[in-house]
């Protein structure tokens, strides 16, 4: 075996001399000498001579983990007259168990053979620490902040934009050895390809030589993500990556927080997705998540925040290779996914209003969506719609939803600013006596900023300003005016894509803005979705951010925290919040009985006390029997005297001590 690992270095050893772009034959000799090193772990000793590349084999504990090739703007810096130097960086990182010198080593493109000057004397790397490998330190620590652990060298290569290019980052050390060597360009590996830009970095599970060779081990940079940050700094550009972070933890698989009983999931704008063939694959994939997880997660509903589409009736695509027809047609065939499986409420965003942009209102939505297409949403067949502003059309609809944990949601969907006799209408639904209990949901395209706060926009920004209706005008004129609103969700603007408010209205309501839109991350928006799962204590919804696409979750604040609402109104015994008090009920009981601590009002928990016992059976009879007078009798628990049961549980749980606390983490501010 040994022979054969020799021979074969020194066939590809003569290649590499031969070959004027050796970047191939570069990654075969690496691969094997680090065979080699195996070998001689176990004792065998061998002698490689390796031309051109590879002066003698070594051990590869320094790798590259991070790639920032495609800065927002330009590659090179505009700062300098001449260009030379770059705003591409990489980072590398010590997987090995001892310090590393890597004084004399140099960063490198191997494919064209160009190289950095090498790393300063005495530069070296602990165990488990990162370093960020630049070609001009002031604009780097001015995008990205000072104090971070990073090196200055000149001729930084120019690093390739595109997927395809034949391009390789590599690392030698100062005898010319190949440590490492990252073919990113080719075919498979993740683009950074949106309006934002985006480093690419290794996920944990594979922080190793050979490891970070594959394509699939590797991720588009996204803020919340293995300590992905966005920034604007500096005059930069807007930019996502980690420079300087290298996560060691993978992330564990995505699931419902515990205690969820239901979810709700939001889409952010998916005008990307619909506008590229390429891209809109990952917005059937979104639609494909929430359907196949409809059972595991409960979910009930889906908003979609608007910009379904980037242009509305023109012809010629203003960006991507779509006509507004097919963009139209990819967002019907993804959304149809979930027809006769979760109900949908979409929003009509300025893209998919006029020609472009919002020239006008005129828009193809009620052209290729129609209530009657889902079961769950056609009100002729049981469905959440309850009315439009004009029949048969749904950029103003509202919508009813009976949550199974007994929260009642009045859903607005509301036009690209809303005209104000949109907004009349609105407030008269709102105020309806019979609404006064829902949770009121406020779903339109342009409500909320990333900077925190409501939008308030020029109303001549679109042609359909003047008589419109922006955030802080909505809030003003709708939301805070009626008790029920809790919640609103909105898109459309960019920054870091994330924004909350929670404000207080007239009537003392708390109403949490959120705002969630990617569209300017790699891949038209990186499949991102909000889930909002609401928990089993009745007033608490977890806010979280998934993609399907990457299958990864982001874990910063500004994408994972709880809100507080209202609330629920409950009959003490009405396990099912459904409004009755009956057999179904005792039967939640019966499974939960004996439950010490952690009981809620839908797990058997009638007085809130924390667990279930036989004084909840009591609450439970009380009130079954006030509901039904006129009944012949309130069943008891099969095959168990009541009296027994209510003492022998009631004195286990004066023994068995308090009911926990769920600990939350602090809302953003």
């Amino acid at each position: 075996m040994f022979l054969r690992l020799e021979a074969s270095l020194a066939r590809y050893t003569r290649q590499s001399q031969k070959n004027p772009d050796p970047l191939g034959v570069q990654s075969k000799l690496l691969r094997l000498s680090r065979q080699l090193m195996m070998n001689r772990s176990l004792g065998l000793v061998a002698t490689i001579s390796i031309c051109c590349c590879l002066a003698s084999p070594a051990p590869a504990a320094v790798i590259i983990s991070e790639i920032m090739y495609n800065p927002q703007g330009s590659d090179n810096d505009s700062a300098s007259t001449n260009y030379t130097f770059t705003r591409e960086w990489v980072e590398l990182y010590n997987t090995g168990s001892t310090v590393a010198d890597v004084s004399g080593w140099q960063f490198g493109d191997a494919a064209d053979n160009t190289w950095a000057t090498p790393l300063p004397t005495g530069t070296t790397l602990r165990p488990g620490q990162a370093l960020v490998v630049t070609g001009d330190l002031e604009r780097f620590d001015a995008n990205w902040g000072a104090g971070l652990n990073r090196v200055w060298v000149d001729d930084f290569p120019n690093l390739a934009n595109t997927i395809g290019a034949n391009e390789g980052a590599a690392l030698r050390d100062g005898s010319g050895v190949l440590q490492d060597l990252v073919r990113f360009q080719d075919s498979g590996w993740p683009a950074s390809n949106g309006s934002d830009g985006a480093s690419i970095f290794l996920v944990p599970q594979a922080l190793s030589a050979s490891d970070n060779d594959l394509p699939g081990n590797w991720k588009p940079s996204s803020l919340g993500v293995y300590g992905g940050r966005w920034t604007n700094r500096g005059g930069e550009g807007e930019n996502h990556g980690s420079p300087g972070y290298v996560a060691t933890e993978a992330q564990t698989p995505f699931a419902p927080t515990p205690g969820a009983v239901w979810t709700m999931v939001a889409f952010p704008d998916t005008q990307n997705y619909s506008k590229s063939s390429v891209n809109k694959p990952i917005f059937s994939q979104m639609t494909t998540w929430v359907r196949d997880h409809r059972e595991a997660f409960n979910i009930e509903l889906l908003v979609q925040e608007g910009d379904i589409v980037n242009q509305n009736s023109q012809v010629t695509p203003t960006s991507g290779d779509q006509t507004a027809d097919q963009q139209w047609a990819n967002a019907r065939a993804a959304m149809s996914i979930l027809d006769g499986h979760v109900p949908y409420i979409m929003a009509a965003g300025n893209h998919d209003l006029g020609t472009t942009s919002a020239q006008n209102r005129s828009t193809q939505l009620n052209t290729y969506f129609q209530a009657a297409q889902n079961p769950l949403v056609d009100p002729a067949q049981g469905g959440v719609l309850r009315g439009y502003y004009e029949p048969g059309r749904l950029e103003n609809a509202y919508f009813e939803l009976h949550g199974p944990d007994g929260r009642d949601l009045l859903v607005f969907s509301l036009e690209f600013w809303p005209r104000q006799e949109v907004v009349d209408w609105a407030n008269r639904i709102a105020s309806m006596a019979k609404y006064a209990n829902h949770t009121a949901v406020l779903l339109t395209h342009s409500y909320m900023n990333w900077n925190e706060q409501r939008t308030n926009a020029d109303p001549d920004t679109y042609g359909v300003g003047g008589d419109s209706n922006d955030g802080e005008q909505l809030w003003q004129e709708l939301v805070k005016l009626n008790g029920n609103f809790e919640m609103t969700f909105s898109g459309h603007v960019g920054g870091d894509g994330v924004g909350y408010q929670k404000s207080i209205g007239d009537q003392g309501n708390t109403v949490h803005q959120m705002l969630i839109n990617t569209q300017f991350e790699t891949n038209g928006g990186n499949g991102w979705m909000r889930i909002v799962e609401f928990l089993d204590d009745g007033t608490t919804a977890h806010v979280r951010t998934y993609s399907p696409f990457l299958d990864l979750y982001r874990t910063d604040p500004a994408n994972d925290y709880y809100i507080t609402l209202s609330p629920l109104p409950m009959t003490p015994g009405d396990f099912n919040a459904d409004g009755l008090l009956n057999a179904a009920d005792l039967d939640i009981w019966q499974a939960n009985v004996g439950t010490s601590s952690g009981g809620t009002r839908i797990t058997g928990d009638a007085n809130g006390d924390g667990s279930v016992d036989g004084a909840d059976y009591l609450a439970w009879q009380t009130a079954a029997a006030a509901a039904a007078a006129t009944s012949a009798a309130v069943p008891e628990p099969a095959g168990l005297p009541l009296a027994g049961a209510a003492l022998a549980v009631v004195a286990r749980r004066r023994r068995g001590g308090h009911c926990g606390q769920r600990r939350l983490p602090a809302l953003p501010q």
